[in-house]
Parts: C-alpha cells; structure tokens; sequence
C-alpha cells in the first residue's frame, strides 16, 4: 500500500494533533513532523500520539532539524547536540509506536581551509557512526536524504553517489529521495532511482523552478514529473525492505497540499 503524506511546518501555525486532524479530513495517510515544530509547540505524549495515529490510520516520520542543525559540525557541543537530539528522536517514535527519522548528513563553508573541511568530514562519519550504532537497538528506521545545492557551502549528502556511500557503510539506513533538491541541484531524478533503487524508502515531492529551493506545489514549477518517473519511482518504492511506499508532500500551504495530491493521482 502506497502512503500519501504532508510535512509539517512551522509556516502553518498547527501543533501535531491540528495537523493530523487536517491529513486525516483531506484524505492523507501519513504525518513527517518536522522536529522544530515540536519546540514551539509542544511534544505530544508518545502514548496519545500512538493513539491518534492508529485511530486515524496514519503512520508517521520525524525530520531532525535543518537549520541550526549539522552533525558534521567542527563544534564538538554541537555536533554531540545533533547526535543525541537525532537518537531521542528515534527513541520517542519507538515509544509512539515505530515510524522513521529522516536526516541531512551535514554541511561546512566552502570557503574555510581544507584542514576545516577535512574534520567536518570526519565527525559527519563520527556522528553516523554513532547513530547507526544507537538504531541498530531501535525498532525505527533511519533514512538518509539528498540535500539541495546551496551556494558557497558543501553538502555532504547531496550527489547520489553520497547516499549510496553511506547506505553501503550503513546497511540498516534507508533513503529519502527529495526530487526537489535534485531538481534544483540540475541532478537528473534518474541519476537517483539507478544507484539507490529499492534503498529509496520514501519519497519528498515539492517543485521549484531551479533557481532555488521554493517547495512549490506540484505543477507550479518546472520539475517533469512524467507518468514515466512515477512508475520509476513507484518501482522504487515498491520492491524496497521494510518500511516504504510513502510519499511526503513538504509545501508552504496548507492548499498547496491538496492541490498538489490532485495532481500526483493524476498522472
């Protein structure tokens, strides 16, 4: 069973519960909750929330923090911050009744000197370590996504050799393909769904027109989402392991999301 899903955002002004009563009214069948959400508007408790989920028969994933977040920081405060936050993520959905965390695997300056870059490097594998070591004791999952091009700064996760990378070093992570971020980073989709496959988990669908990352709805920009892809995509999805076959929708409005599901059924 394919899942349809909507991200939560801070944009919105909804805590958790708000949020799953919208999914569940507009025909959405998953909830990826965007960890900062959280510390504005409080964590709902992990048995209330394992509750409303199986009352509505939606299933869930959590987004570790973007901004203001880097596991690859050169900042050893920080980066065991990112770490441990990343772990308790998967702690508390364990407790709500299972689910996936899904994480960027850090960033530096390109402008800092190679000495920089080279460290950042090797607490982002550190960090990884770490957390493969900690959900290897977890019933949930962990996926890696693909980030976005960002001007002047190096993502450590956004070729798909560098996802394949790390789910080879990783066997038990599995893979948020963001389309989004590849479309903007003039990434061909294909690039992805050949080198990752059945390691792609879940899928992020929001468009852009490449100049930037807009999370547009689905059709508002210049991203061909051919019925060609979506059945590549689909193909994905459908022979992965475990827990898969969900689609997340990460747009600015709350219309934007059932505009955006009228137009994925379409085509």
């Amino acid at each position: 069973m394919t899942r349809i899903g909507a991200a939560l955002d801070l944009r919105f002004g909804k805590n958790t519960l708000q949020f799953l009563d919208f999914l569940h009214s507009n025909g959405f069948d998953h909830i990826e909750i965007k960890k900062d959400n959280d510390h504005v508007y409080g964590e709902v408790k992990p048995a209330e929330l394992e509750r409303t989920l199986s009352e509505y028969d939606i299933t869930i994933s959590y987004h570790a923090p973007h901004r203001e977040f880097n596991i690859a920081s050169v900042n050893e405060k920080v980066r065991m911050s990112c770490v441990s936050q990343i772990i308790e993520m998967g702690e508390y959905l364990q407790e709500a009744g299972s689910g996936w965390v899904n994480i960027h695997t850090g960033h530096v300056p390109g402008v800092y000197h190679e000495t920089v870059i080279r460290k950042a490097q090797e607490n982002r594998t550190r960090s990884l370590d770490e957390i493969a070591a900690a959900y290897e004791t977890l019933d949930t999952g962990l996926y890696v996504e693909n980030d976005s091009l960002e001007k002047n700064i190096i993502k450590f996760g956004m070729q798909p050799e560098q996802v394949r990378d790390i789910l080879n070093r990783y066997p038990g992570f599995g893979a948020t393909f963001d389309i989004g971020h590849a479309h903007h980073s003039d990434i061909p989709p294909v690039r992805f769904t050949e080198l990752l496959g059945n390691r792609i988990n879940a899928v992020h669908l929001h468009d852009n027109n490449g100049a930037f990352d807009e999370h547009l709805a689905l059709g508002k920009g210049s991203l061909d989402l051919s019925s060609g892809l979506v059945k590549e995509l689909d193909r994905c999805l459908s022979n992965c392991n475990g827990r898969c076959s969900t689609y997340v929708f990460e747009m600015k409005t709350l219309p934007d999301f059932v505009s955006s599901k009228e137009y994925f059924a379409s085509l």
